[in-house]
């Protein structure tokens, strides 16, 4: 005998569908964008630009780099990057957008004509 099961399971596909997502999820980029650039450059580019696609995305879009706070309360040399590296990047994500930048214990000459020239 050969029956079908009627409406008895629910396949994985449906089941994860019935799952509710929680609701910071639907919330508008733009309000990602104000909350994650709270955030400085350091903490932007080593964990919040790796938690998900969406977050990658914001972290990536020019506007989220016109004022680059690089600050810190640490002392560099106890760093594990390369922080003049980072700033070059944050600088580059910028993409000519660059109004404010905020440095603290490590600018160079080299760097200064760096963000300068771009």
């Amino acid at each position: 005998m050969n029956r079908k099961r009627k409406g008895k399971g629910k396949s994985k596909k449906e089941k994860a569908s019935m799952v509710n997502k929680p609701p910071w999820l639907e919330l508008p980029e733009g309000i990602w964008a104000k909350i994650l650039h709270r955030l400085g450059a350091v903490e932007i580019l080593e964990t919040a630009q790796k938690v998900c696609t969406t977050w990658r995305r914001i972290c990536k879009d020019p506007s989220m780099w016109r004022v680059i706070d690089m600050s810190n309360d640490w002392d560099p040399s106890d760093m594990p990057y390369d922080l003049e590296e980072m700033c070059r990047h944050a600088v580059d994500r910028s993409q000519g957008q660059l109004l404010d930048i905020y440095l603290e214990y490590f600018a160079t000459d080299l760097l200064i004509r760096y963000i300068a020239n771009r």
